[in-house]
C-alpha cells in the first residue's frame, strides 16, 4: 500500500478494492446473469411478427444483422445464441445460402418462419429454389410469408402444412394481368391448412371464394388486399360473420362483385372481439361495408382511407358513409385520443405505421378541391363530436388552398387545428393563404380570426421566403384588429422540416437557407410556442445551427 493510503477517507477505503479501475469489472460482460441477458436479446433484436411486415424483399434482414452482431460479443455469447433454437426460427431467402442453412441447422426441431419476398421480377426458378430448400422442414412451418409466381403456387396449396396457423400469401407481379377473371381453385388440401390458420393476409389472390370462404373458423386476425370481382359481399361477411374470435380486420382495395348487399334483409355483422378495423378504397364500397359491419364497443382503432372516382365523387355520399360511425369516432377519442380527419390530394396507405395507432383516423384521398371541402364541411356539422373534441384535425396539402373560393370553405371548418402545406415547383403562390392566417373571416360577419383553432402548421418542401410567414403571425397576434377575445388563445407551432436534404443543386428546385436572425424573430412572436426547421431524416456528416428551445439559444446540432 502506497504512503498516501492513510489520507483516504473511510468511504474511500471501503469502495476502492471493489471497484477499482485497475481489477475486471465484477460482472464480465460474458458472465452475465440469464436473465439480464435474456433482456438484451430481446431489445437488441427487431420483432418479429409476420402479420406486420410489409412486401418488401429485404424485410428480415435487420433480425440476422443484429442478431450476428450479439454473437461477434464474446465466445460464450455466440455458443448461447448458437443453442438456442428459437433465435433461429426465422429464414429469409433475402438471406445468403450458407445462413439459410444455417438457420435451418440450428432451430432444431422448434417452430419455424419462413420468408420470401422476390426482387422486383421474380425468375419463378428462383421462387422454386428457396420453396425446395426449406420443404423438408415443412412439418414445423408455423408461420410463412410468400410472394409467388402463379407457377409456384401449387408447391403452398396443394401440400400439406399442418401446424400453420399464420400465412401472408400474395402473387408477384405479372402473375395476372389485370381485367380477366381468371380464378385459383382451393384444392381440399388447401383448404385443411385454411381451416387451422389464426392470422392471414391474402394480397391479389383471386381464389374461387365460394370455395374458401366456408373454410376459416379460427380467425384472429383477416387482411385483405386488391380482391377484385373474385369475392362478393355475402362471401365477405360470411367470413366476418363465422369466425367469432376476428380480432383485427384489415380491407385495402376490395371491389366485391354482386352489386351492392340488400341490408334491410340482412342483420349486422358483429365480431364481438375486433379491436382494429381498417379499411381503404372506393367509397361506396367501403360505404357498403362499413354499414353492414357493427363496431363492438371492444374496438380501439378504426382507420378508413376512402379513394373518391369520378362516378362517386358527390360529398353526400360521404356523409353517408361517416355519419353512422358518430358514437364510435367519439368513444375511441374519449378512451385513446388521436382522432384526425386528413384531407389530402394524393396519399399513400401506408399500414406499418398505423398498426399500432389507437383511435380515429379518416384520410380522403384523390379529391377534386371543391368537392373534397364541401365534404369536409358536411362532415364537420355530421360529427358531432367534432364540436367536443378540440383535437380533431384537417390536414390540407397542395393545391387546395390556391383557389379563392376553396380558401373561403375551408376558414369556415372551425374545428381545424392542424394545416399542413406542400410547396411544390411551380406552385409557390401562397400570398393568400397566408394573408388568410392573419386576418379575420369576412363570411362570418365577425372580427374572430380566421383558423381560430389552429395549434400546428407544417409547410413541407419550402421554396419561399419567411417574412410573408412572419408578417402573417405577427398580424394573427396582434391587437389592432378588435378586442382581446377576437384574438386566438391558442398558440402556434410551426415546421419548415424537410423530408430529405438537398444534397446538389438543382435550378427548379433552389436551396433555401433560413437564417437564425429570422428564425428567432419568428420565434419571438408572443402566439408562437415553437419553430422546427431542417430535415427530417438523419444525413451523416451534417452539422448546423439550430434553437436550442430548452437553452433559449443556438447550438449546433
Amino acid at each position: 500500500m502506497s504512503a498516501e493510503s492513510p489520507k483516504l477517507t473511510a468511504n474511500q477505503r471501503c469502495r476502492t478494492p471493489t471497484f477499482s479501475a485497475q481489477q475486471p469489472s465484477i460482472f464480465p460482460i460474458s458472465e452475465l446473469p440469464p436473465e439480464l441477458f435474456g433482456l438484451i436479446l430481446r431489445f437488441s433484436l427487431p420483432r418479429i411478427d409476420p402479420m406486420e411486415w410489409i412486401w418488401k424483399s429485404d424485410e428480415c434482414v435487420p433480425y440476422i444483422r443484429e442478431l450476428y452482431k450479439l454473437r461477434r460479443v464474446s465466445t460464450t455469447w455466440r455458443d448461447a445464441i448458437d443453442g438456442t433454437p428459437s433465435l433461429w426460427m426465422l429464414v429469409s431467402s433475402s438471406w445468403p445460402r450458407e445462413v439459410v442453412d444455417t438457420a435451418l441447422l440450428r432451430s432444431a426441431a422448434g417452430p419455424l418462419i419462413v420468408h420470401h419476398i422476390p426482387r422486383a421480377w421474380d425468375i419463378t426458378s428462383v421462387s422454386t429454389e428457396f420453396i425446395h430448400l426449406v420443404n423438408p422442414h415443412r412439418s414445423r412451418w408455423v408461420a410463412a410469408v410468400f410472394a409467388l409466381p402463379v407457377q409456384v403456387l401449387p408447391e403452398i396449396t396443394d401440400v400439406p402444412i399442418p401446424r400453420l396457423d399464420t400465412l401472408k400469401l400474395a402473387l408477384t407481379d405479372g402473375s395476372f394481368a389485370w381485367g380477366n377473371n381468371r380464378t385459383i381453385p382451393c384444392t381440399p388440401i388447401f383448404a385443411n391448412t385454411l381451416a387451422n390458420i389464426e392470422h392471414i393476409h391474402l394480397n391479389h389472390l383471386p381464389f374461387d371464394w365460394k370455395e374458401v370462404a366456408g373454410t376459416f373458423g379460427r380467425l384472429r386476425t383477416l387482411m385483405l388486399t386488391n380482391l377484385r370481382h373474385c369475392i362478393t359481399f355475402d362471401l365477405l361477411f360470411q367470413v366476418i360473420g363465422k369466425n367469432p374470435l376476428l380480432e383485427e380486420i384489415v380491407l385495402i382495395e376490395i371491389e366485391p362483385s354482386g352489386g351492392s348487399p340488400i341490408l334491410g334483409s340482412l342483420d349486422p355483422v358483429l365480431p364481438s372481439r375486433l379491436r382494429i378495423f381498417r379499411v381503404s378504397g372506393r367509397v361506396k364500397p367501403l360505404d357498403n361495408i362499413i354499414s353492414r359491419v357493427q363496431l363492438p364497443p371492444t374496438l380501439e382503432a378504426l382507420v378508413i382511407v376512402a379513394r373518391a372516382a369520378w362516378s362517386d365523387n358527390h360529398p353526400s355520399l360521404w356523409v353517408k358513409m361517416v355519419s353512422p360511425l358518430s358514437a364510435t369516432v367519439q368513444r375511441l377519442h374519449e378512451k385513446h385520443g388521436g382522432s384526425t380527419i386528413f384531407l389530402m390530394d394524393e396519399a399513400e396507405c401506408t399500414w406499418k405505421t398505423e398498426t399500432r395507432a389507437k383511435g380515429f383516423k379518416l384520410t380522403l384521398q384523390k379529391l377534386r378541391p371543391a368537392q373534397a371541402l364541401k365534404c369536409v364541411a358536411s362532415l364537420a356539422n355530421t360529427l358531432h363530436c367534432a364540436k367536443n373534441i378540440p383535437d380533431l384535425s384537417f390536414a390540407t396539402e397542395s393545391t387546395f388552398v390556391e383557389d379563392a373560393d376553396i380558401l373561403a370553405a375551408l376558414i369556415t371548418i372551425r374545428t381545424l387545428t392542424y394545416i399542413q402545406r406542400s410547396i411544390d415547383v411551380g406552385n409557390l403562390q401562397i400570398a393568400r393563404f397566408l394573408d388568410a392566417l392573419g386576418t379575420t373571416n369576412p363570411d362570418n360577419n365577425s372580427h374572430n380570426i380566421s383558423f381560430q383553432s389552429l395549434k400546428y402548421l407544417k409547410l413541407r418542401k419550402w421554396r419561399a421566403d419567411i417574412d410573408g410567414v412572419t408578417q402573417a403571425i405577427k398580424q394573427r397576434y396582434s391587437m389592432g384588429l378588435g378586442v382581446e377575445s377576437s384574438r386566438p388563445h391558442q398558440k402556434l407551432r410551426i415546421d419548415f422540416t424537410a423530408s430529405r436534404a438537398v444534397w446538389f443543386e438543382d435550378p427548379e428546385r433552389p436551396k433555401v437557407i433560413i437564417s437564425m436572425d429570422k428564425i428567432k424573430e419568428l420565434r419571438d412572436i408572443e402566439g408562437v410556442r415553437s419553430v422546427g426547421s431542417g430535415c427530417s431524416t438523419e444525413q451523416p456528416g451534417m452539422l448546423a445551427v439550430v434553437w436550442s428551445e430548452e437553452e433559449g439559444r443556438e447550438v449546433w446540432g
